[in-house]
């Protein structure tokens, strides 16, 4: 009877070698893609959610367009190199490029983007600036907070509701030049909304109780962004 050869095994060992490094380049590059295919989705959806945050903003009390919907999908687009870096920072928040700008017949809007720290991390918050050119005057038309994923359910995270942000906008330059406060820091709980918005305070206790951090990071963010409009962007303060 003839014997049977036995396996060599380093040859054994170069075929397994083998099969394990073909098995991993193709996973690495279908993970590649994957990726590739994620980032891009991801990317994708970032932009739109920008350029519906900016289409609110860019709204009127009426509901109509202040600016073009195609005009700042067209901005936004034409800064998307741009955007998330930082430009500038106080120490208390951060102002996130790009700014957009558009001009109108009777004014000129900058959409600035921002973050401050709040319970659990950046909260960041995209505005609407209205510059009347006649009066000098700078005002805060309207805000949208982009990221809150961090903040508490049931408290901070309320802060992603409409009629809570709205507690924060419209405010006149003479509200913004002494620095936003919520209504909890500067003492004026017993205010209502509108009328603490003339001096500058944000009255939220009653719709976020138990949570100021949260709104603080928002005013914080705000108070940075008007900062930087002023100092840095607009050339100087009144």
């Amino acid at each position: 009877m003839s014997k049977s050869k036995n396996n060599n095994p380093k040859s054994e060992m170069w075929k397994l070698s083998l099969t394990l490094m073909v098995y991993t380049l193709i996973a690495g590059v279908l993970l590649a893609l994957v990726y590739q295919y994620t980032q891009s989705r991801i990317a994708e959806a970032e932009l739109e959610n920008v350029i519906s945050s900016m289409a609110f903003l860019l709204t009127d009390e009426s509901g109509n367009e202040i600016v073009p919907l195609d005009e700042v999908k067209k901005t936004v687009v034409s800064k998307r190199s741009e955007m998330g870096k930082v430009l500038y920072k106080d120490g208390v928040g951060s102002v996130l490029s790009p700014v957009y700008e558009f001009q109108t017949e009777d004014a000129k809007y900058y959409i600035v983007s921002g973050y401050a720290v709040g319970y659990g991390g950046n909260v960041v918050t995209m505005a609407a600036f209205k510059f009347d050119e006649s009066a000098g005057e700078l005002s805060l038309k309207a805000i949208k907070v982009l990221e809150y994923s961090q903040e508490t359910p049931g408290l901070g995270a309320k802060i992603s509701e409409p009629s809570v942000q709205e507690r924060f906008y419209p405010i006149s330059e003479s509200g913004l030049k002494a620095g936003l406060k919520v209504d909890k820091d500067a003492g004026k709980q017993n205010l209502e909304p509108e009328e603490a918005k003339q001096e500058g305070v944000v009255k939220v206790s009653d719709v976020m109780t138990g949570a100021t951090i949260t709104p603080r990071a928002v005013v914080n963010s705000l108070n940075t962004m008007y900062k930087f409009m002023r100092e840095k962007y607009l050339g100087g303060g009144q």
